[in-house]
């Protein structure tokens, strides 16, 4: 059995402090989070961090790869999208796992396996029409994402109970 840290976590830089530190990476200011990226690993390795919480049920990891403001605005690179032009890492967080996919050969599974992948749209803060966003991604199994990975330990965090 591992450690937890925290039995409630819902601050998300606390969560992101707290995997960073129990797996020896930076956490980068905010000034240098351009395109996704979120921590330097000790090898200068560039990661995106992502939480994915409900993937523990779903079994899958919702992969964002667009954005855009509005119905009538453009789709824009987001997510992973952006990430994978420059960084090394995609690590996806759950309150069982941490997933460290290589970009590269993520990439390549999801230009491979983009037709069979269920494609999905979201949107989220609808209530805010300042902050309304509509997504575009893949569903993409655990398994798949397990595919791609160098490492997968047991998750230090909880998901935080909403």
């Amino acid at each position: 059995m591992h450690s937890r840290v925290g039995e409630q976590m819902s601050d998300r830089a606390e969560v992101e402090r707290a995997v960073a530190e129990c797996l020896g990476w930076d956490i980068l200011p905010s000034n240098q989070r351009q395109d996704g990226m979120t921590c330097k690993g000790p090898d200068g390795s560039m990661i995106a961090m992502r939480f994915d919480w409900p993937s523990v049920e779903t079994g899958n990891h919702y992969l964002e790869v667009e954005s855009r403001e509005n119905r009538e605005s453009s789709w824009k690179p987001s997510g992973f999208g952006l990430a994978q032009k420059k960084a090394q890492y995609w690590a996806v967080v759950n309150g069982e796992d941490v997933f460290m996919a290589d970009v590269n050969k993520l990439a390549k599974l999801i230009k491979k396996q983009r037709r069979e992948l269920q494609d999905h749209v979201s949107r989220r803060n609808l209530e805010s029409r300042d902050k309304r966003m509509y997504a575009r991604g893949y569903l993409l199994p655990l398994a798949d994402l397990e595919s791609c990975c160098s490492v997968i330990c047991p998750s230090p965090v909880n998901a935080p109970e909403d």
